[in-house]
This record gives C-alpha cells, structure tokens and sequence, in this order.
C-alpha cells in the first residue's frame, strides 16, 4: 500500500513518515521541494498512485501571504490530486483551531467559530474535504496545540525563560497534545472503518491552566521568581505596536487572540474507536525543554 504525506519534512509529516515505514507502508514524501500544494499540476503527478493521502501540510505563520493560498486552495488540490489518483482514504490534519472563539468544553458536534487568518483557514479547508465525502472515505482530525520541538515552543520557551511577563490572569485552561499521540492517531486511522466519515478532537484527558502552564516551564527552567503578569489591555496595546516593530517573537494581536482562548476539550469520540493519547501535555514538555 501507498501512503502519500504531504508536509513530509514538517514536525508532524517527519514522525509519520518514520512511523508508518516501520510498519512497512510504502511511504510517498511530499515535501515544498517535490510537490508545492499552490500547483495543481505539480500535486496530481506527486500523488499518483496514492493508496491514501495524508494532508499535513500547512502555513501556520498568522503573517504569511500565502496562508489562503497553501490551507485553502493547497488542500483543494491535494484533494482533487487524490481523487483522480484513485485513493481509498484521505487524511486531514486540520487544527482545534477551527473552533475559533467558542466557550466551554468542545466537542465534535461545537459550532466554529473562527476569528483569526489561521483559525478561518483551518475551518474553510475542513469544509473542502467534507465536500468529498463521496469521493472516498475521509477522516478529519483536529489536535490541541501539539507539544513537539518545533520552532514556536522553540520560542515560547525562550520567552519565558526571559521572565517576559504572562498576559491577563492566565485562568483559561489549555489542553495540549504530545506530538507522539497525534501520530499514532493518524497511522491507527489508516484502513479503519470507525474513522471513515469522522472529525475526532485529539488532546490529553485534563490539561493545566495557562498560567500553571508558563509556571511549570519556569520550574522546569529552574527559575524560582515568582510569575509576573500585566493586564490582558496593556498586552493587547504591546502586541498592536509589535506587530509592526517584531521584537518579541509570537506576539502580535492575532497570536494573542489565540493564547487567551479557553482551551477545554472531550476526547470522548476518539476513546470510543479505542485510541487514548498516552502522554500529558507535562510530559511532551519536559522532553523539549531538556533536550
């Protein structure tokens, strides 16, 4: 069998691809080098011959010019590149991002709402692959922000290592996702007829709130000083003028937006299928943070 990964080499697409070669898949590695999303052309010849498709790739980056084009209309071609490939099964890594600014604990069944670039374009590519429901069998994830050593924790960590202050009082809870669980999550969905048709939410079962967040990588820092915080009106009025001057990393209004959400999720539909996340959100943590 023939398993097309598009974002091959990205944090997500890298620990696929090794994982689904150990359980000896043929793995196809779509990358920005051999198959750029943006040209339809280029993406039909990457991806025929693809068994299943699975769709990782994605700009993340809120300031980027090309975000509409490489989540919206990148996943357009992939889509439309594996139907006439013939593939049996397609694969969408979207993002709990979708959600938007919605309250309270969500589930599959919560109305998005998104508000940021990324946030909409997440949303409005799920709705792409939903369009081919009847072209082949779909399966839809949303993961909670993913613990894994990639350049944003890279810089949050960085952030907090330098005593930067939080933004507001820090009480919205955040639900994390090791990057190893999503993972599994993708190769324990390939040929699985419970995951056909389905969005699933991946995260670990509790969480922390943000605040225990930053004050657990601070003792994980070996910082003993205790947290300072600003009002969430002063950090909005630094983010405005840093997105323009660029001198703390991730800030900017948008990120913040995203940061002050209320990060509660039920895992309760991808338990039933028999998949469980085994890590927290502390344990992906102390590996990156130590390494």
């Amino acid at each position: 069998m023939k398993i097309a990964v598009t974002g091959a080499n990205g944090m997500v697409g890298a620990l696929l691809v090794k994982k689904l070669k150990e359980k000896k898949f043929e793995v196809m590695e779509l990358t920005r080098a051999n198959c750029d999303i943006t040209n339809k052309e280029m993406t039909k010849k990457a991806i025929k011959g693809a068994d299943v498709v699975v769709h990782c790739a994605a700009q993340l980056d809120e300031d980027a010019a090309d975000m509409e084009e490489i989540n919206v209309r990148g996943t357009e071609n992939v889509l439309e590149a594996a139907s006439a490939a013939g593939a049996k099964q397609f694969v969408f890594l979207s993002s709990i991002a979708a959600f938007g600014n919605t309250l309270g604990i969500k589930d599959e069944q919560t109305k998005p709402n998104p508000e940021t670039r990324y946030e909409k374009t997440k949303w409005e590519a799920e709705k792409k692959v939903m369009e081919y429901q009847e072209v082949f069998p779909i399966t839809i994830f949303r993961p909670a922000i993913i613990v894994g050593n990639n350049y944003y924790w890279k810089k949050i960590i960085k952030v907090i290592g330098k005593d930067f202050p939080l933004i507001g009082d820090g009480k919205n809870k955040w639900q994390l996702v090791c990057l190893e669980d999503v993972v599994d999550a993708i190769v324990f969905s390939i040929n699985n007829e419970d995951c056909y048709g389905e969005i699933f939410i991946i995260a670990e079962k509790e969480g922390m709130t943000l605040r225990e967040l930053a004050e657990f990588i601070r003792s994980e820092l070996g910082m003993k000083k205790p947290l300072k915080t600003i009002p969430f009106w002063l950090g909005s009025a630094i983010a405005f003028i840093n997105g323009f001057v660029k001198i703390i990393p991730l800030l900017n209004p948008a990120y913040l937006k995203r940061m002050a959400r209320d990060r509660r999720y039920s895992t309760k539909k991808l338990q039933k299928t028999g998949f469980t996340p085994k890590l927290s959100g502390k344990e992906g943590l102390e590996k990156i943070i130590h390494l």
